[in-house]
């Protein structure tokens, strides 16, 4: 179906249903709500062995706007830019942060028109999104965006069903909506399960790409308090698999995997494991993968050949609001990815805190990571500073 048809349909249902916000035009673009980021990034990363290093830093964000809802029926924009600041043309660029090489990108991010009706939302057009196959994807200056239809339904207590049709994407530093090889096809389900003794939830996906790909997606979460201390854990299994023209080229692979921890007084102590099967993952769009660090995913193909790789890891994180110190949050965090072509290790350490007050909105981090190769890749340290606030008005 057209998306011109899509609009259209969804126009003569707003028309023919009384649910109301706004109660005319004028008050459903006055009564609209606005909210952005502006961000300053620096990422840098040094190679050990001569490679050129990469940095840059930028300044930008985002804004975005939505009317309220006149009988159900809402629009929605976003704008997006980044914008280079400091002379780097001596070191490579890294990518996301600018566009090749070194160059700035002003887009539109998103552009909706939205129905709630029935305890359904249904939204045509250029929209972020998540899930476990593709999502916003959030780890560099812009968010990443697709066009399509996706359609919500919570018409069931604790029972979350969703589908997406999606023709075109964006990434971080496109300029323009690029197709997809094939169009997209995605089914999920999330389900909170009405259990006293134990908090739970489970998850289910599927995507398909007719002539390109397919994906099963299954999850679960759990968690239980036992006196000061909160048990929990996360397996988690999906596939992928090559159909129709295998238009990307042959896959047939898997990855299962579990995160399992402890919290207690501030601190949140979780260990990982993954198996991947005989492919690398393909992660072209951000991908809810078992173990992602700040460079290395388990099984992720962009690190080179991860077929049938074991990967370990642990991280410590602790909240310093328990020791006086609100907004305040660190962890370190590392990984083993073995696999026959190469051993990754890598390690991190994160530090972030969120201003209150005068200064609520603003927030800091800072992040480094030591990437170790044991053979045909060079070893490099990655640096990544953020400097972001956020802030968000409501008409009247």
């Amino acid at each position: 179906m057209k998306v011109t048809g899509l609009i259209a349909g969804l126009l003569v249902v707003a028309l023919a249903t009384p649910v109301m916000a706004a109660e005319n035009l004028q008050q459903m673009f006055t009564q609209g709500s606005i909210k952005g980021q502006i961000r300053m990034m620096n990422f840098t990363r040094d190679f050990k062995n001569g490679t050129l290093d990469k940095q840059d830093s930028a300044l930008g964000g985002l804004l975005y706007y939505k009317t309220d809802a006149l009988k159900g029926l809402s629009f929605g924009a976003a704008f997006a830019t980044t914008n280079g600041i400091g002379d780097y043309d001596d070191k490579g660029f890294y990518y996301g942060i600018t566009a090749p090489v070194h160059e700035n990108v002003t887009r539109l991010q998103e552009y909706y028109v939205q129905g709630d009706w029935f305890d359904t939302q249904i939204k045509v057009g250029a929209q972020e999104l998540n899930t476990p196959f593709l999502c916003q994807h959030d780890i560099r200056m812009i968010p990443r965006s697709f066009r399509g239809l996706s359609v919500v339904n919570k018409s069931v207590e604790n029972l979350s069903l969703s589908g997406f049709y999606l023709t075109d994407n964006l990434g971080w530093v496109d300029e323009e909506f690029v197709a997809f090889t094939d169009d997209v096809y995605i089914a999920g389900a999330e389900y909170k399960l009405p259990f006293q003794a134990v908090n739970s939830k489970v998850q289910a996906w599927y995507f398909t790409m007719p002539d390109s790909f397919n994906q099963s997606y299954f999850k679960a979460d759990f968690s239980k308090k036992v006196n000061e201390f909160v048990l929990h854990a996360s397996p988690t299994v999906f596939t992928q698999k090559s159909q129709g023209d295998e238009l990307d080229g042959e896959l047939d692979t898997y990855q299962y995997g579990l995160n399992a921890g402890v919290s207690a007084f501030g601190f949140d102590l979780t260990g990982f494991y993954s198996k991947t099967g005989d492919d690398s993952i393909r992660d072209d769009w951000g991908y809810g993968k078992v173990i992602i660090q700040q460079v290395v995913n388990s099984g992720d193909s962009l690190s080179g050949d991860r077929s049938d790789e074991d990967a370990y890891a642990a991280r410590l994180a602790y909240d310093f609001a328990n020791a006086g110190v609100k907004g305040l949050n660190a962890y370190v965090f590392y990984a083993n990815y073995d696999a026959p072509q190469s051993t990754i290790n890598e390690t991190d350490f994160s530090v972030q805190y969120a201003f209150s007050g005068a200064l609520d909105g603003l927030s800091a981090r800072a992040r480094y990571a030591v990437v170790d190769f044991d053979s045909g890749r060079e070893d490099y340290d990655d640096i990544r500073l953020y400097l972001t606030y956020k802030f968000a008005f409501q008409g009247k």
